[in-house]
This record gives structure tokens, sequence and C-alpha cells, in this order.
């Protein structure tokens, strides 16, 4: 098996490796850097809000200008950006410190909302359809190892030797990906979505950019096509339902240490630590199936485990057995991954994908805050445990949702009966499922 596809997508890979590993060293040291100036967890919740909050202001129009744009190129910039923007805290005077490191999480945030869409759109030329699997599979391995090599790191970095060589961490981060990205040689044509869009005159003509109403329009175009693919339209609907539970987790799982396995919080980091083992295996044994297990059944059958090993986590009250359905919890995110990534993938025209993509990462994202805000509420007069259950019951139905909902895959003659790979965004209103 080829693990890394081709060179282009190995210098994507390892560029985003790298990168990744520093936003969580940078994350987990901010965290501890505010707790540390401010005392309180207020102080640190803002720095939540202010990594969220771009998602939504920033994030569906930064589709709009990513289907426009260059797609290595805005990489680039963004990278380049953010390396810049990330040590902006160490220059910042005592008494703006604080406010300083939220306004430089505020807008690594909304530069990331230009990145994230424009990576998805860039493999979409650098792997073929077939393989589309595995490399989500490549790209959530990175991420697992990120999020256990990341958090460690970081707190003994600020400890032994201050905040300052983590954010500097951070920071050349984007720069080796950055190198990386410009080392990827693709044609300049399909990199850009604009190139796309002027074969087919009647498109152009639709997205031709015009000011604000033109802005408006691209924006409600990406949310139509969304909300009229039915793939699309339950993808989103499952990711919203995935996010929700797992904000539960993050929000009540700490509470659930003391309250229901009355262990101190102490411990907790096991339980962090045995979750980021189950992605990275978990995210393995994805790569490794994606090519015998269809991507649909590959979503829909993580949805309903990870909806099962949640209600069985609730019930526990032995640490040791939280210890292995915490394992199991994060073992089927790479499942949810592999899954999730090929389907949109096939089913999005290039020329839409940023579009597409800030719907589903601000769909995700306000499914998250809820979840995190109503697990605070609730938990408050209701058991941790019972909210848990409850949030892997409806995980695991949403599951058994999908896999009635989601389509076959189209055949080829299907395929074949369909005017060019653009027709179908041409005419949103007739689409069940967008055609490869």
């Amino acid at each position: 098996m080829k693990w890394l596809i081709n060179r282009n997508f190995t210098l994507l890979s390892i560029g985003q490796a790298i990168s990744n590993i520093g936003d969580f060293v940078y994350s987990t040291t901010l965290l501890i850097w505010v707790y540390s100036l401010g005392g309180s967890a207020a102080a640190v919740s803002g720095v939540l809000v202010a990594q969220y909050v771009p998602n939504f202001l920033v994030g569906p129009l930064a589709g709009v200008f990513v289907d426009r744009w260059n797609r290595l190129r805005t990489m680039l910039t963004s990278d380049l950006l953010r390396a810049a923007i990330a040590l902006l805290p160490i220059f910042a005077p005592g008494e703006l410190r604080i406010p300083v490191i939220y306004l430089s999480v505020f807008f690594l945030s909304s530069v990331a909302c230009f990145f994230g869409p424009s990576r998805t759109g860039l493999i979409q030329v650098l792997v073929a359809d077939e393989e589309l699997g595995q490399a989500a599979s490549i790209g959530q391995v990175g991420l697992s190892l990120a999020f256990v090599i990341g958090p460690a790191l970081a707190s003994p970095l600020y400890f032994l030797v201050g905040p300052i060589t983590a954010v500097s961490i951070n920071a050349a981060s984007y720069v080796v990906s950055a190198f990386c990205l410009w080392r990827i040689r693709v044609p300049a044509a399909d990199l850009s979505p604009s190139a796309m869009r002027a074969r087919t005159g009647e498109l152009a003509q639709t997205e031709t950019p015009g000011g604000l109403k033109a802005i408006v329009q691209e924006l409600r175009i990406g949310f139509s096509f969304v909300f009229k693919t039915r793939v699309l339209l339950v993808i989103t609907l499952l990711i919203l339902i995935a996010m929700f539970g797992g904000g539960m987790i993050n929000a009540l799982d700490i509470v659930f240490v003391k309250q229901r396995l009355h262990t101190s919080p102490d411990f907790y980091g096991y339980l962090t630590a045995t979750s980021g083992a189950g992605m990275l295996v978990g995210s393995i044994c994805a790569g490794l199936l994606a090519k015998r297990i269809q991507a649909r059944y590959m979503l829909v059958g993580s949805m309903i485990l990870l909806g099962g090993f949640l209600v069985i986590y609730s019930l526990q009250t032995w640490f040791a057995l939280a210890l292995v359905f915490s394992f199991l919890l994060s073992f089927t995110n790479g499942g949810l991954e592999v899954g999730v990534a090929p389907l949109m993938m096939l089913n999005t025209p290039r020329h839409l994908m940023g579009r597409v993509m800030a719907v589903i990462n601000t769909t995700s994202s306000g499914a998250s805050l809820i979840s995190i805000g109503l697990a605070g509420v609730l938990g408050s007069f209701i058991p941790v445990y019972l909210l848990l259950l409850i949030g892997g019951v409806l995980v695991a139905l949403s599951g058994v949702f999908g896999w009635l909902a989601l389509p076959a895959p189209a055949t080829p003659e299907e395929i074949s009966s369909v005017d060019g790979p653009l027709a179908v965004a041409v005419d949103i209103e007739r689409r069940d499922t967008v055609p490869l």
C-alpha cells in the first residue's frame, strides 16, 4: 500500500502533520498561560470563544472567496500570515497580554477558515477518487499524532522554559507547512475555481465577481447546493448530531470522572491520553478498510458504534473500564473522517468546495457550542451520566437514519448520462445526488 499516495500529497501531509503539532502545542500553552495570568475559568473560556466565533462571522464568507482564488496560493498566504499572528502574544505588554492572546486566537481561527476549505479543494486535485478514503485516513493519523504529541510537549515546555518557546514552535510549524506547499507542483488551471467556471458560460454569468451582491448570491448558491443535495444534507445532519454528542463529552467528561467514576480529576489526563491513542489506532484501521468498505457504510457504521460506546461509557462506575470505552469512543473517529471526506469530495464540484465546507464547518461549530452551553446548564441539575447516555442514544439513532437516508453511489450509466461534470451545479433544483 502506498501510504503517502504521491509526491504532492506527501508534501501536503508532512506539512500538515507538523503544523497540527504546532497548533496543539500552541493551544494548550495558551490555556495554561491565560489561566496563570487571569486566574479564572472565565479568562480561559475567552480563548475558546475567540476560537469558535470566526467560524460564524468569517467562515461562510471565506467559502465564497476560497471558490474564487487559487487554492494553493491561498494556503501559502494563510500559513505565512498565521506564522506572524502566532507571535503576537510575545510582543504584547503585560497589561495587554490577555486581550492580545484573544485577538491572536481570533485572527488565527479566521485565517484557518480560508485554509481548511482550500486544503480540501486541493486534495480533490491531488488524489484520485478511489484513493480519497486513504487520503482522509492519512490526514486523520497525522491529526491524531498531533493530538497525542502536542499537549504532551506543551506542559513541560511551559513550566521549564516558559511560553515563548511553545509560541515560537507554532510559528515555525506554519513556515514548514508553507515550504511544503511551495514545493507542490500542480497545473495552475487545476487550482483556480474561476478557471473552471469560465468553461461554462451560464455558470460564469451566474457567479462572476461583482461586489456585495455577487458575494451574497454566491453564498446563497453554496447553501442551496448543500440543502438540495441529498448526500451533503444528510452528511451535514450527521455531523451536527455527532458534534453535539462530542460537545457533551468535552464539556462534561471531567465532571463525569468525579461524579460517576468517583475518581480525582487529576486522573482526567489518562482519559485524554487513552482518547488520543484510540484516535490514532482508529485512523490507521479505517485507512486499511477504506478500499473494502463503501464510504457511506464506514460513516454510518462509525456513528452507530460511537453512539453505542457513548451509552456504555456513560454507565461506567469503574475507572479502568471507562478507559477502555474512552479508547473505543475515539477509535470510531477514524471511521467518521474516512467516511465523510470521500462522500463530501465526490459529491461536490471543485468550484463549490469552499462554500460547501463553510456550511459544514459552521454547522459543526454551532452544534459544539450549543451542546457545550446546554451541558453547562443541564449539568447543574441532571446527572452527568444521564446527559451522556441521552447523547449516545441520539448519535446511534442518527447513524441508523444515515444508513437509510444516504443513497447508493451513482452507477457508471448514471454518470455517463450527465452532460459534463458541472452540469449538476448549474441546475441545483434537479438533484438528489451529484454525479461524479
